[in-house]
């Protein structure tokens, strides 16, 4: 049983509901409260329950050490930017907006509502301190929340570089497939996001409705209010099903919309069958960057990581006319 102050979320597929035999089962213990000892143990008892069901084909944790522990809600909140904003903790951060779902208990307990206050926290922080973001205002993409999307997307990056001479080349190929669709995935929903904050805003959203671009008007007083809880619901969404009503809602030529989700959620698709096939993944798995040239598991990856990254190109960059307006977003708040 959990305490009255925390939460088990589960991040990665098992919170996109991709999860396939042989997926990790990356867990955090988020506090919101005061230190306990009885945080530490209950960790461990989630670690232990991990561990017991790995025969079952749950895989615990990998070794960096960002999931599979505690983690306090102040380091999230209050550390934004500057010296002590670390690279775990900044992945913490985002991944609870972009991939995170609380654990309930039958027997009921408080981890969705220590999930909704902190991803809340969060949020006001992002949207309360942007010098930049004004409801009442023409401009409604909150550059705050969208430049540390993008900073967590960069940072991968360059950590995937680093974690292959750290690991002596150990499970590229696994890391480089998922850096080229699951994460990129991630990124996309992101910026959708923060578009859509402009492209129809939301009005007198109330906590807990689903932000699928079904109640939106004109936002005529100041407040963040309704973003706010526009972007807490957007956080309890799966990126895949979010990023398919943006394209549903936004692309408004039927058949730029066929295409883009053609691209998008075809290759997506067939990511996950890959994934999901026993050989493929031990492959991946095991495969040096030597070896990559030759083997067709891996060429495959990149074929269908070539398509999905054409669908978001064609969603985000291809201005066919001046009035393309998530086009003219991406050009004003991504490219420079």
């Amino acid at each position: 049983m959990l305490d009255w102050d925390s939460s088990l979320v589960l991040c990665g597929s098992f919170a996109r509901y991709e999860m396939v035999p042989g997926s990790d089962c990356d867990w955090t213990l988020l506090i919101n409260g005061v230190v306990s000892n009885q945080h530490a143990r209950t960790a461990r008892s989630i670690e232990r329950a991990i561990q017991n069901a790995s025969n079952k084909g749950l895989k615990s944790p990998g070794s960096s050490g960002t999931f599979g522990n505690m983690c306090f809600s102040h380091e999230l909140v209050h550390r934004i930017g500057g010296a002590a904003d670390s690279n775990a903790n900044l992945t913490r951060r985002i991944l609870m907006l972009l991939e995170s779902r609380p654990v309930t208990l039958p027997s009921g307990d408080s981890s969705q509502d220590v999930w909704n206050a902190v991803v809340r926290s969060i949020l006001e922080r992002y949207f309360e301190e942007d010098a930049h973001f004004s409801a009442s205002s023409a401009r409604k993409v909150p550059r705050f929340l969208l430049n540390d999307l993008t900073r967590y997307w960069r940072t991968i990056g360059v950590d995937y570089a680093a974690k292959y001479l750290e690991q002596d080349g150990n499970k590229w190929a696994i890391r480089n497939a998922k850096l080229r669709l699951s994460r990129k995935l991630l990124f996309a929903a992101g910026m959708a996001f923060c578009f859509a904050c402009q492209l129809r805003p939301p009005i007198h959203l109330e906590a807990g409705h689903d932000y699928l671009f079904g109640e939106f008007a004109h936002v005529d007083e100041d407040t963040t209010a309704p973003f706010i809880a526009a972007a807490v619901a957007f956080a309890g969404t799966p990126p895949l099903e979010f990023l398919a009503a943006f394209v549903d809602t936004f692309v408004t030529d039927a058949e730029k919309r066929r295409t883009v989700s053609r691209r998008v959620f075809g290759a997506y698709d067939q990511w996950l069958a890959l994934l999901a096939d026993e050989k493929s993944r031990e492959v991946l798995e095991n495969l040096s960057q030597e070896q990559a040239k030759q083997e067709p598991v891996f060429q495959r990856v990149r074929e269908i990581s070539a398509e999905f990254s054409a669908g978001l190109k064609l969603l985000f960059f291809n201005r066919d006319q001046d009035t393309d307006e998530i086009a003219n977003l991406s050009l004003e708040y991504v490219a420079f």
